[in-house]
């Protein structure tokens, strides 16, 4: 690998946790440091307030206006500090299109520094994290990458792999996937850290009393140990990772016995589900917030507000979300795409001259700052430094590939069956066609093959984060809008139709509520969309499509039990099952399927990963291949339609027709509520069991959703 090691890794100490950081009290007066912490999180390379999918201004999200939040916030202390969580160079078509340089030339990122450092060096960052998205274009674009930045990059869980001190107990298969097994102390102490596991910051601030002191600041970065299944083809026998609170607990005391007056954690993983003890843990916030010794956490990962009023955390022990504090300590997590920036306000006191400080955690705040009002307040510099590649995406998002006669969006996905979820799926059914005819699939006589696939853009994002193509073309912009995870590659899973039932059981469950009564609200609008699978079954031979249908009756219970948030409540690491039952028989052509039927599924390596799933963990992975994308196959079908098509004008024209393969039940007239973007409004007049109201919702801390009403058939 070709990582320099910034840092040696520090000699191996006792795993007993620390006590609390103490100075001693020497009888001295009592001198105070106000220091202000911010963070950026989860910006996945939105340098620019702009959407290439419309080719429009974005004023909700951006560096370009994030960094007048820093410079304000900046302006108004003596002493700060900023730090980036992770999540910043995967995850926009600005961040595609320089992936997409470096793959037709390594040497790229020799030539010409990444847009987001250009952007990120003029801020002055102390120091940044590695989230799991740096992992999605491999090790060397990661190196050639973050070599531009002019701050430390720091990730304590990861190591590199080394054969020689793993043991075959380490292993869950017979790779080198050593992913949920328990690598405790003793590959602690042998391990060599894949990066810089932490940094010591040497500071000088400014007491309240007007004199300087010295501080030495800690900080300590993670990473969800799930990058080993979701890069797998990047990461497997290059490096291995290890529990979030359990590194924690092994590295925070050697930072207190190298002197760190103040320890900072920015681990890239939420909080969301993550209140049970466990090993592994993705959102693992709350556990590592027990680890004595760390001072201010400033986390990411799923994109949530941290402070916040809306209830989300509402049951957790030890979190107060108003306040921002995580059993006591004070803690941020400030959204996504530059949408906010995270602060704390630290009070650092000292006894003794300043020879050890403690964090008063009680006078300490914590706070989210939002873009400035001014919609078009953005930072020049920013802008300057990145407008040749905002220009070059431009230009590359506006290429056409197909014309289209009709509309394509992803406003009410969840409720009606919709063309952006489908074009992948048929793309991804041609790719499952291919592998069977080239014989890479060993395919069992008198099996079914499905595709299955998501609507990734679904109002998480916020009330502009839908897909909404016009109706007139699909263009490069559009492929990226149909498959955001430009990492996802193709898997083909072999199960059968009652794991299919299952699997459905489990998305059931977590998008729709139980409805009984008029104005009762049907969906779990927290549920990531990205989560909701919807299963296609194709064509035939002659090409003649095949019907799939399932019912989902939403007046039952679900089958598995979740939380106000749609999140499933595990147990050991399962769901909690229940004697209920929404999803009905699924019908193939129009017979029904029996539950012992074979079917190979086409779905993504992401989705092939979740074998904690019901219904997924009883699937066998028989294919998977990391030369291309699932985007790419996206990509790679609408130019084999544009092929196909019999025309002679310059962008061929394709009509797609609807499957509409699931559909709802409830009691028939029954109105239902749910949230979508007002500029579903329009559409909402073609679809006869939806209607537009005039009222407003939100979707956790984000406004500005329409309420629509679904009437069952």
């Amino acid at each position: 690998m070709s990582f320099t090691k910034n840092v040696a890794v520090c000699s191996a100490l006792s795993l007993v946790i620390m006590g609390c950081n103490s100075a001693s009290d020497s009888g001295g007066s009592k001198v105070s440091i106000d220091l202000r912490l911010m963070e950026t999180t989860d910006l996945h390379g939105n340098m620019m307030p702009f959407d290439y999918f419309a080719n429009k201004y974005e004023p909700s999200y951006g560096f370009a206006r994030t960094a007048l939040i820093i410079d304000d916030a900046r302006s108004e202390v003596t002493n700060s500090m900023l730090f980036d969580n992770g999540d910043l160079i995967q995850g926009s078509p600005m961040a595609d299109y320089i992936a997409n340089q470096f793959a037709k030339d390594n040497d790229y990122l020799e030539r010409n520094a990444h847009p987001v450092y250009k952007a990120m060096n003029l801020m002055d960052y102390d120091a940044a994290n590695i989230g799991n998205h740096e992992f999605n274009y491999g090790l060397d674009f990661l190196a050639a990458a973050t070599q531009h930045a002019n701050f430390p990059y720091v990730v304590s869980n990861v190591f590199e792999y080394d054969e020689t001190i793993l043991t075959i107990e380490h292993f869950q298969s017979n790779t080198c996937d050593v992913a949920g097994t328990q690598l405790g102390s003793e590959f602690l102490n042998v391990a060599e850290p894949a990066f810089q596991p932490f940094v010591m910051l040497d500071r000088t601030f400014t007491a309240r009393n007007g004199e300087e002191y010295n501080v030495k600041v800690g900080v300590i970065g993670f990473t969800p140990p799930q990058i080993m299944s979701w890069d797998a083809s990047h990461l497997e026998c290059n490096v291995v990772v290890s529990d979030i609170q359990a590194t924690a607990a092994y590295y925070v005391p050697q930072m207190k016995e190298q002197g760190a007056d103040v320890i900072v954690a920015i681990p890239h993983s939420g909080l969301t589900g993550g209140d049970q003890d466990g090993e592994f843990i993705e959102n693992a916030t709350w556990q590592l917030a027990k680890v004595d010794g760390i001072d201010a956490i400033m986390f990411g990962h799923d994109h949530n507000n941290f402070p916040t009023t809306s209830g989300s955390y509402d049951g957790m022990a030890g979190v107060d979300a108003p306040a921002g504090k995580i059993f006591g300590k004070p803690a941020v997590m400030p959204g996504f795409w530059g949408n906010h920036v995270g602060i704390i306000d630290l009070v650092l006191e000292t006894r003794d001259a300043g020879k050890s400080w403690i964090v008063n955690y009680d006078e300490s705040t914590t706070e989210l700052r939002a873009l400035p009002e001014d919609e078009n307040a953005v930072s020049e510099a920013v802008v300057n430094q990145v407008a040749a590649e905002h220009s070059a995406t431009q230009k590359y998002m506006a290429e056409p590939i197909l014309a289209i006669s009709q509309k394509i969006n992803s406003f009410f996905s969840a409720v009606e069956p919709d063309l952006s979820v489908q074009i992948v799926n048929e793309a991804q059914f041609h790719w499952g066609l291919d592998q069977i005819d080239s014989s890479d699939l060993d395919f069992e006589a008198g099996s079914i093959l499905m595709s299955v696939s998501a609507p990734f853009k679904g109002g998480r994002g916020g009330s502009d984060d839908y897909t909404d193509i016009n109706g007139e073309e699909l263009t490069n912009a559009s492929v990226a809008d149909l498959y955001v995870f430009d990492n996802n590659t193709p898997s083909i899973l072999k199960l059968t139709v009652a794991d299919i039932k299952e699997w459905l059981e489990t998305i059931a469950s977590q998008q729709y509520k139980t409805v009984q009564n008029e104005g009762d609200y049907l969906l779990h609008q927290m549920f990531r969309s990205y989560n909701y699978d919807v299963f296609y079954a194709g064509w035939d031979e002659e090409g003649n499509a095949i019907e799939l249908n399932y019912t989902i009756d939403v007046t039952k219970p679900p089958r598995y039990l979740v939380d106000d948030q749609g999140e499933l409540e595990l147990v050991d690491g399962k769901p909690q099952q229940q004697d209920s039952r929404r999803i009905g028989e699924l019908t193939y052509d129009g017979v029904a399927l029996m539950d012992e039927q074979v079917v190979y599924v086409v779905t993504n390596n992401y989705r092939a990963s979740n074998d904690w799933i019901p219904g997924i963990d009883n699937a066998e992975e028989v294919l998977k291949d990391a030369a291309y994308t699932n985007r790419e196959l996206v990509d790679q079908y609408l130019k084999h339609l544009a092929e196909q098509a019999e025309s002679e004008e310059v962008v061929p024209k394709h009509e797609f027709v609807n499957a509409k393969n699931f559909s709802l039940m409830g009691t028939q007239g029954l109105k239902v509520n749910f949230l979508s973007s007002p500029r579903a409004e329009a559409f909402a007049e073609e679809v006869d069991s939806i209607e537009f109201t005039n009222e407003t919702g939100n979707v956790g801390d984000n406004e500005g959703y329409s309420v629509y009403t679904y009437t069952f058939n």
